[in-house]
């Protein structure tokens, strides 16, 4: 009776791991890559997460090599476009998209910034990665470019403050600075003056979403 019991249980498993949709695997590859690297993920491991036999993977992967190109493509995709949604809501000011972007990297919660660092981890040893990373932080940065232009900077000088602003954000997240909330509010005006060129502070403190944040770490 146990037996047969198991071999139920087991055919439920396989058919379960069978109709797990891709973006299920992805979902869980993301947060064993996240918490631990690549060098964490495996198809066992990846396969005990989701509750289902290793042979399951197989249903919807030719290899762990397709899995890896579609964590790369999860990653470009989805720590990318929070900021480019974020700047095309803002509208044309260009204070006003340089702030959408920040509220991106203050709220980290479309955003995940340890994603990107295990992403640069993962490039230093994965050309394929390190050409999807190159590829994705250039678009970053043109984005940047777009939020400078429409602040009234041309050119070269565009290019150069959103090169140092991404730059700039890009080693706070790889040094894992710690701060608590209320100080990364409080220097927000700090950075913008000197990374626009503008005088931001009074603007910084009208921001609603600023009040309300500063609100929450006050509440708490």
């Amino acid at each position: 009776m146990d037996g047969a019991t198991t071999e139920k249980d087991n055919a439920r498993v396989k058919i379960r791991g069978g109709q797990l949709p891709r973006d299920s695997w992805v979902k869980a590859a993301r947060d064993i890559f996240i918490d631990g690297g690549i060098g964490a993920l495996g198809v066992r491991g990846l396969a005990a997460s989701l509750g289902v036999t290793p042979g399951a993977f197989y249903w919807q992967f030719r290899s762990l090599d397709d899995l890896h190109d579609e964590l790369r493509n999860d990653w470009a995709r989805s720590n990318t476009l929070p900021f480019e949604q974020a700047i095309a809501s803002a509208g044309p000011d260009g204070m006003q998209q340089y702030l959408a972007w920040v509220r991106v990297l203050i709220e980290e919660t479309a955003f995940c910034p340890e994603y990107d660092n295990v992403m640069r981890d993962w490039a230093r040893v994965s050309p394929a990665t390190a050409d999807i990373l190159h590829q994705t932080e250039a678009m970053r940065i043109a984005q940047l470019r777009g939020v400078f232009q429409a602040l009234g900077y041309d050119g070269q000088a565009a290019e150069i403050r959103a090169r140092v602003s991404y730059y700039h954000q890009a080693g706070y997240i790889a040094m894992r600075i710690r701060e608590s909330l209320h100080d990364r509010l409080a220097n927000i005006p700090y950075y913008a003056d000197v990374l626009t060129g503008r005088d931001s502070r009074r603007l910084v403190a009208a921001s609603e979403w600023v009040q309300n944040l500063l609100g929450k770490v006050s509440e708490s």
